[in-house]
């Protein structure tokens, strides 16, 4: 069992940057706590054997004695109590941090292997439960000891009782220890049941539009169900366990109690003891019911805990495929794009073979093709998430991983299918990127989403729901375009913009892009015949080999794909969910 809790410890150690001063100060203010708790029956034992005996001046010695004592238990407590508020705090927001930088650089595969639910809690609770742990192993080291001391006065008594409690002791222990492993069995069920039931409640939330359009939440309810009754038979035997734990527990210390009053009596009757070591006694047997219950209390947490610790390293251990960032810090970029002999492979599977590809500053390229031919994944190649299999990328002439992660994505953003809108003002939205007004409302007025901004009651001080959901698609799209533009990024990718807006306006991006591209390189990925004519060239995508690059009227004569995907209705016609 030592051994055992030894590697919980171990793990949180390696898991969290303690200050050692917390760590210090948190075991010695527990230690006197307790030992002043010891101490006051002691000296209440001896006030009122002294009080018996009639001597006046040691009573009130011992009165003044257990004054003292009583202020310097409540002194070590309050600094106890102090320090373990400051050592939570510093643990939330040091695993917070930790979390959050690891999440900026995990690959895609991520998700898959964390669900959404689960990170969700472990942010919310394991990091809270984690902060106990530095007051929980002191309780455990102090408690220990506060045991020891207690069992050694009783011997300075007499021998057999303190062997008498300690047979008490050890019972007690073994039943509360034995439970509480099947709690915890059954407490990591719980919580892995309540991980899955957050990740669907997520993706429901998420997907509320296509869950009414193909009524889907039936079928739903069923597997959320499936879910909660695991949860609730998993539930009900963690609580069955604490049950029979608390019964057990609690007629081992009545039968110890009846015993050893029955034994207290003999001995005094038998004058083998007076009355302080009779109210020594019985003080001590429930002082330690009470410290041995703190200490399982404790034990139980550590290894509650300890699910929480191997959580949080399961996310801060992630193995992302690894990507080197370099430490060049240039900002004189001009948006030279060019790839090279660049091949990508996944899992053995080819996904983009040999492409070659040159991009000229204030160059609009639109990257075309049936899906599953690659698109994304070029640009995938230009965010960094990846790095090709084969061949190198080139900003400036510059291989791309050369580059600092701050200067890079500094000069390369991308606008998203579904871009992402904060639960705050549209000015606090535009102020991750740039907080100056005047270039906020300029960047705006380039998206063509001022003039809706400016109708709207509080103007740019409207607070957008979470997500954006009191606007429709196409203006938070507009928004999240503003914001792009906002960040003066040399190379702007666009991916299949057009997808959230209305036919009307769709009918402004062209002109946008237009107006983009005097300080901008862009490469967007689109389904928009419209789109597609006013880039300056189109790049065919099949299969992830590029097979045809050139310009609206020359792959209408050369490219059979390119005329394929030209005679298709245009997505778009399907309109705009509006959620106000």
């Amino acid at each position: 069992m030592i051994k055992e809790y030894y590697n919980f410890i171990k793990d949180y150690l390696e898991l969290d940057d303690l200050k050692r001063k917390y760590v210090v100060i948190n075991i010695v203010s527990a230690f006197f706590y307790k030992l002043f708790s010891i101490l006051l029956p002691l000296v209440a034992s001896l006030i009122i054997r002294y009080l018996t005996l009639g001597d006046s001046t040691s009573t009130y010695t011992c009165l003044g004695l257990f004054t003292i004592t009583y202020i310097l238990y409540s002194i070590s407590l309050y600094v106890n109590y102090k320090i373990y508020g400051f050592n939570v705090s510093h643990c939330y927001d040091n695993l917070t941090n930790k979390i959050l930088n690891k999440l900026i650089n995990v690959d895609n595969n991520f998700t898959r292997v964390i669900s959404k639910g689960r990170l969700i809690n472990s942010i919310s609770g394991d990091i809270i439960k984690i902060g106990d742990m530095n007051d929980r192993i002191s309780e455990v080291l102090t408690g220990a000891l506060q045991i020891i001391i207690l069992l050694l006065i009783v011997c300075q008594y007499k021998f057999y009782l303190a062997l008498v409690l300690i047979v008490f002791a050890y019972i007690y222990i073994i039943i509360r220890n034995n439970c509480d492993r099947k709690i915890n069995y059954y407490h990591n069920k719980v919580i892995a049941s309540d991980d899955k039931y957050s990740s669907l409640i997520t993706q429901i939330i998420a997907g509320l539009q296509e869950i009414r359009t193909f009524n889907m939440l039936p079928k739903l309810k069923n597997k959320l169900n499936l879910i909660q009754k695991n949860f609730n038979k998993n539930y009900c035997n963690r609580r069955k366990y604490i049950i029979i734990r608390d019964n057990d527990v609690e007629s081992v210390t009545y039968i110890f109690r009846f015993f050893l009053y029955i034994l207290l009596v003999i001995l005094m009757m038998n004058n083998k003891i007076d009355i302080s070591v009779l109210v020594l006694i019985i003080s001590y047997h429930e002082y330690l019911v009470s410290y041995i219950d703190e200490l399982i209390d404790c034990t139980s947490t550590i290894r509650e805990v300890n699910t929480a610790v191997w959580r949080i390293n399961d996310i801060l251990n992630y193995n992302s495929k690894e990507i080197n960032f370099g430490e060049l810090d240039t900002n004189d970029i001009h948006g030279i794009i060019e790839f090279k002999n660049v091949s990508l492979t996944i899992k053995n599977i080819e996904i983009l073979h040999n492409i070659n590809l040159k991009i000229d500053h204030n160059e609009v390229i639109a990257i075309v093709g049936e899906a599953g031919s690659g698109k994304t994944m070029l640009f995938n190649l230009l965010l960094r998430l990846y790095t090709p299999s084969k061949g190198k990328i080139f900003l400036d002439n510059i291989n791309i991983y050369d580059f600092s992660k701050d200067i890079y994505y500094s000069n390369v953003s991308a606008v998203n299918q579904k871009p992402f809108i904060f639960n705050m003002s549209i000015r606090k939205n535009l102020a991750f990127v740039n907080s100056d007004i005047t270039k906020q409302i300029e960047a705006c007025k380039k998206a063509g989403i001022h003039e809706f901004i400016e109708t709207l009651p509080n103007g740019y001080n409207t607070i957008l729901r979470e997500n954006g959901s009191n606007i429709s698609g196409g203006q938070k799209q507009m928004i999240s375009i503003a914001r792009t533009i906002l960040s003066e990024a040399e190379v702007l990718l666009l991916d299949d913009i057009t997808t959230s807006l209305d036919p009307d306006t769709a009918k402004l991006v062209p002109k946008l892009i237009d107006e983009l591209k005097k300080d901008h390189t862009i490469i967007m990925i689109t389904k928009k015949p419209d789109l597609m004519k006013v880039a300056d060239r189109i790049v065919v995508l099949n299969k992830g080999r590029i097979v045809d690059v050139g310009t609206h009227k020359q792959l209408m004569n050369r490219s059979e794909i390119y005329q394929l995907l030209q005679s298709r209705k245009s997505p778009s016609k399907i309109g705009v969910f509006n959620n106000d």
